[in-house]
């Protein structure tokens, strides 16, 4: 089956990047199948068995951007296998700064993987290009079936005019991590649940008094930072309709004036300039500071790597006097499972997809340490692979967790959020100012998708 190569020029790559492009990107990974010796397939056959049981020998790709889930992802590839011994999965796994890229330039040479991950900030360009497999119908419930055992945020993410394109693959949120050692060293009690922001404020620069090393590490950072006390605070990004941003919100403006003084206004965290020449995450690997928010996504390589840091997990510290709400939130994002519309294997697809999205195969995913799974009920699974750390608080703010916000223009508006506040960090813009542009620039960009 040919693909339509002029809708996947509708992402914008003209030939002379996409050669430059793909010359660094390998062989791509498009999908490839053959049948097996002595053996023909009837595609109507195939069809009604999702290509799986006829005989017919099909190889898939999957691809994804994260080199500690690939023991996961090569599990749920086994599992499958195992039901389906003709069907086998190649997982391939690229870095997030190069996935994008490298998808892209998939998508307009039709050499798209035959299962790729998806993220909310890329989803609707894909959705709206045609690009991407309806899979509203994969089970027979049909969309009932997702927001019966999915959150229903999470599988809003991967909608598009009332159309599912992507199966929930799995979901985060931000914690609080915390060096133990350094909170003996200056004889302050561990974080736990009853901690707010001027708890933390005591404790950080008690540590940092009494040891010299830093307390809580403040880092310019938007999912890992200051997105979770602007929602604390009863604030929010951009409102739920994506028409106006939240930056002259009381509520925002308290949140994230909050979290930068954690840098500005004290001396317990590196500054923008030390965290930019190493950041805060290596900072905590090596013992120089005592804490810092971190994704559940980075568990695994804390885990696996720094077996000698005596470090845990607690809830993030809530706000002690919102202006509206109970003073939590955790920012959390989720995954999709993808495939291309026209994929010339997409019945043996769309059934690997359906398999991806059931709870036996999110328990795989957990208890391979992939991470938490979208599949409720699930997470568990996942926090268990963590023996001796407090990694269920992840979990556990499932319950208060707020979507990670985005719009179809974020990749426009969100980088000149990102050098309008660190203007403020420089100290060569007031925070007052710097709301005022933050505002208008974002209002700006939300304008052009209506």
């Amino acid at each position: 089956m040919m693909r339509n190569k002029n809708r996947y020029w509708a992402l914008g790559l003209t030939a002379c990047m996409l050669a430059s492009v793909m010359a660094g990107c390998g062989s791509g990974g498009g999908s490839d199948s053959k049948e097996s010796s002595g053996k023909t397939t009837d595609s109507s056959t195939e069809a009604d068995a999702g290509g799986t049981s006829s005989g017919k020998e099909v190889k898939l790709t999957m691809l994804g951007w994260e080199i500690y889930q690939q023991a996961g992802m090569e599990a749920l590839a086994k599992a499958y296998h195992e039901q389906h011994p003709n069907v086998t999965i190649d997982v391939q796994i690229s870095t997030w700064s190069e996935y994008w890229t490298k998808l892209e330039a998939m998508a307009n040479s039709n050499s798209l993987p035959d299962i790729f991950w998806m993220h909310t900030n890329e989803f609707s360009k894909y959705a709206e290009a045609g690009i991407l497999a309806d899979v509203t119908d994969l089970y027979d419930e049909g969309k009932e079936y997702y927001t019966n055992n999915f959150a229903e945020n999470l599988v809003q993410n991967f909608t598009y005019e009332d159309k599912v394109y992507g199966v929930p693959k799995d979901v985060d949120t931000v914690a609080l991590v915390y060096n133990k050692d350094i909170f003996d060293e200056a004889g302050v009690s561990y974080p736990d649940d009853t901690w707010t922001w001027d708890t933390l404020v005591e404790a950080s620069q008690t540590i940092y008094d009494k040891t010299g090393k830093f307390g809580m590490m403040a880092d310019h950072n938007e999912q890992e930072g200051w997105l979770n006390t602007i929602y604390q605070a009863g604030g929010f990004y951009v409102n739920e309709d994506k028409t106006k941003a939240g930056f002259e919100d009381p509520g925002t403006q308290k949140g994230l004036k909050e979290y930068m003084d954690w840098q500005l206004a004290y001396d317990f965290s590196p500054n923008q300039s030390e965290l930019s020449d190493l950041g805060k995450a290596e900072r905590f690997f090596a013992g120089e500071g005592a804490m810092m928010y971190f994704g559940s996504w980075g568990i695994n390589n804390l885990y696996i790597n720094y077996p000698d840091l005596n470090w845990d997990v607690a809830v993030l510290p809530k706000c002690p006097d919102p202006v509206k709400g109970d003073g939590r939130a955790s920012i959390s994002n989720g995954l999709a499972y993808s495939t291309a519309a026209d994929n010339p294997n997409l019945d043996v697809v769309k059934d690997v997809l359906k398999f991806l999205g059931t709870e036996e195969a999110a328990m795989i995913h957990g208890e391979n340490g992939a991470a938490i799974p979208a599949f409720n009920g699930t997470g568990e699974s996942w926090s268990k692979n963590y023996e001796g750390k407090n990694v269920k608080a992840y979990v556990d703010q499932l319950e208060y967790s707020v979507q990670y916000p985005y719009s179809k223009t974020k990749s426009t508006w969100f980088p000149e959020v990102e050098a309008t506040l660190l203007e403020v960090y420089s100290g060569n813009m007031s925070f007052e100012d710097a709301c005022k542009q933050c505002q208008q620039q974002v209002d700006e960009s939300l304008a052009t998708e209506h």
